[in-house]
């Protein structure tokens, strides 16, 4: 089982001056997970476009494509191959949110497909002129809904929406430009929920009807939104069994404080009983510490490894809490149709470092499941 770490943040959260330290020894990121916990690849983020017509940027990492190649060359330079993952956007993406680019607004469907050929093509030419490992791309981010709306939207039920057939069209033509200049990378069809097995088992059937290529089925896991781990257990095990694709777990995490904010209570109501620290069937398993958090990772890696997954990435564990920084700029607020405010790092309590930047116990959980994995 191949372990990955997303460092997507890192070039923006640099200017902030941030320091990491293990066993009281301050340590580099990149450097540190690919030497100290075995991680091979480095998941990348990238925007279109994340500035706002008149310059100002949407924050929440920066990830334009001159910041990509930063960071894959700091992996690559770190022994990491990397993950390329499209967001097809300017900014973040989601189930909800399948925003295109700004560049792509108000063209039809077959301009929007054009754009996106052209838009892949341009990127991994790039790519491979500067010498970027890649090991897989993600066409599309958590795409459970579809992606580039309104033309990639699955809901065949919705107006303007191109339904399956739609995303279909787009989806085949990223996978035949990938394959093209990256044939070795395997490409990923990347959903959440993966602990519903009928609303995976409907769209990956869907996909099959329609002939559509992927290469390996990719899934966000955070038991608190994703279902308890004996439903991801039984999803992840029917869908291998069903479709025969290579799964991996594209983003996980768990927290290690009750709060993204030092001394602010939970983003959860913990009084509800699937909140029961130890309750296997609840949503929060462990309790909501050190201690939980690594016991949490100790109990999903040794499972992920039991049913055949692939790899396991930890999603920006290194995205420690900043005055200042947080997942968007006002432009990046505005642009999601928000007031801007305050945009707190709401996932400081979710890393692999704590609020002071020392390494937590989860640390060393993972470099004895990537050796148990060899």
């Amino acid at each position: 089982m191949k372990l990955g770490v997303d460092l997507s943040i890192q070039d923006e959260l640099a200017s902030f001056s941030p320091r990491y330290y293990y066993q009281g020894k301050e340590v580099e990121p990149f450097s540190f997970f690919a030497s100290h916990s075995g991680m091979s690849f480095v998941r990348l983020r990238l925007w279109h476009n994340p500035y706002d017509e008149e310059g100002n940027p949407y924050g929440g990492g920066g990830n334009d494509l001159p910041c990509f190649l930063r960071l894959a060359k700091k992996a690559n330079a770190a022994g990491m191959k990397v993950l390329l993952d499209f967001h097809f956007s300017d900014f973040w993406v989601d189930p909800s949110r399948q925003t295109p680019p700004k560049a792509w607004r108000g063209l039809d469907f077959e301009g929007t497909l054009g754009a996106l050929k052209r838009y892949v093509e341009e990127t991994l030419q790039i790519l491979v002129k500067e010498g970027i490992d890649l090991v897989a791309i993600q066409t599309g981010n958590e795409i459970t809904n579809g992606f580039i709306f309104p033309h990639g939207r699955i809901w065949e039920d919705c107006e303007n929406s191109g339904g399956f057939a739609g995303f279909s069209r787009l989806f085949t033509a990223a996978y035949e430009v990938c394959k093209r200049y990256y044939p070795k990378a395997k490409v990923i069809c990347h959903l959440e929920h993966s602990g519903d097995f009928a609303m995976q088992d409907h769209f990956f059937s869907r996909l099959r009807e329609l002939g559509t290529p992927y290469d390996v089925i990719g899934e966000s896991y955070y038991p608190y939104w994703h279902g308890n781990l004996a439903q991801f257990e039984d999803s992840i095990s029917r869908l291998k069994a069903k479709f025969g694709k290579e799964i991996w777990v594209v983003e996980a995490g768990y927290e290690y404080a009750k709060s993204h904010v030092p001394g602010h209570q939970s983003d959860f109501d913990t009084s509800l009983p699937e909140f029961v620290p130890g309750n296997l069937d609840g949503r929060v398993p462990f309790p909501l510490t050190q201690k939980g958090q690594a016991d949490y990772f100790r109990y999903f890696l040794s499972l992920c490894h039991r049913i055949g997954v692939g790899a396991v990435t930890y999603w920006e564990p290194a995205w420690i809490e900043r005055p200042g920084q947080g997942w968007a700029m006002p432009a990046g607020q505005h642009y999601c149709g928000l007031e801007p405010s305050i945009a707190y790092n709401d996932w400081g309590n979710e890393t692999l470092f704590d609020f002071d930047g020392n390494a937590t116990e989860a640390i060393d959980v993972f470099t004895q499941a990537f050796v148990d994995a060899l």
